[in-house]
């Protein structure tokens, strides 16, 4: 049975995050791997994922982000990208000190919707990164114009609350109809919403949130930080790390055009694979297309890490 290690390490700024390490049998490469928006380390098949890399030889950190599930951070899922970028590197420098990884066999970054777009921009501001894989990658949000004006107005008497010392107002991420109240396009179709909210039942413990520390909420505040989040100028500085990017054919969320725009950005090495017949949330977990899908990331770190990437 593969092992698995309950772990935490500390942030730059102190801040305690809290994950699993899957260790490989044997001495090599890892990945740090990083969950989409407001999302746990046990949702949309990164376990699984995680569980494929370790088998593979390439010992692989989940890990909850900073005011999410497990891990430490105030005000509670308040989700801000920028931050969750130098967790990254902090998370990186934790994972290359386990003793089931060899730091010059090489240690890269793995992220699902925000968490890929994040890890690109990681690896754009921290050399040691050696590749990236962008499942999904959340690289432009969009929103609904006519409720943008009463979202800001409302992140804004929140922060004055908040100043006076109050609790933060909150949102729910997904409302009952499976749609996000503050009208952003947030990587979850209205399909998978509702399947994922059909699973909860707050008034059973047992099911009560999507996964452990899971909450259907996120601070107001959140929507103010996606709104600056436009990360398409770092993939200019990426240079020479390797890239790939899995995508899904039927994504309607972030969307499969607008991820290729991307994708035909990035300077480096890199490699691109779209998966058939798969939306956003079901790229990893699909009856269908998880082995494959698990084998070609495989494929990549090894080629990666041995300079067999074509630019």
């Amino acid at each position: 049975m593969a092992t698995q290690e309950e772990v935490e390490f500390k942030t730059a700024d102190g801040v305690i995050l809290r994950g699993r390490i899957y260790a490989a049998k044997e001495r090599g490469p890892g990945v740090v791997m990083s969950p989409g928006f407001n999302a746990v380390k046990e949702l949309a098949g990164v376990p699984a994922t995680a569980a494929a890399f370790q088998s593979a030889g390439i010992t692989a950190l989940v890990y909850d982000p900073r005011t999410v599930g497990l891990s430490d951070g105030e005000p509670r899922n308040d989700i801000n990208p920028f931050r969750e970028i130098d967790d990254l590197s902090d998370a990186f420098t934790f994972l290359s000190s386990h003793a089931s990884v060899d730091l010059q066999q090489g240690v890269g970054l793995w992220g699902m919707s925000l968490g890929g777009a994040t890890a690109m921009c990681a690896a754009a501001l921290d050399p040691r990164i050696r590749f990236v894989v962008a499942v999904a990658p959340a690289t432009e949000y969009t929103h609904n114009a006519a409720k943008l004006s009463s979202v800001l107005a409302k992140a804004a008497k929140d922060r004055e609350s908040r100043v006076k010392g109050n609790e933060p107002f909150y949102v729910p991420m997904l409302n009952a109809k499976g749609e996000n109240p503050a009208g952003f396009n947030l990587g979850m179709d209205r399909e998978a919403g509702m399947r994922l909210l059909g699973m909860q039942d707050e008034n059973d413990s047992l099911r009560a949130a999507l996964a452990p520390g899971h909450f259907n909420r996120t601070t107001v505040g959140t929507y103010r930080n996606l709104l600056l989040w436009e990360p398409r100028h770092m993939w200019k500085y990426l240079g020479k790390t390797p890239v790939m990017f899995l995508v899904p054919e039927n994504d309607h969320l972030i969307g499969r055009d607008a991820q290729l725009r991307h994708f035909e950005l990035l300077p480096g090495p890199k490699r691109l694979h779209i998966q058939s017949g798969v939306g956003h949330m079901d790229i990893l977990d699909g009856p269908t297309s998880q082995p494959s899908v698990h084998q070609l990331q495989v494929e990549f770190v090894h080629d990666a890490l041995a300079g067999r990437v074509a630019k």
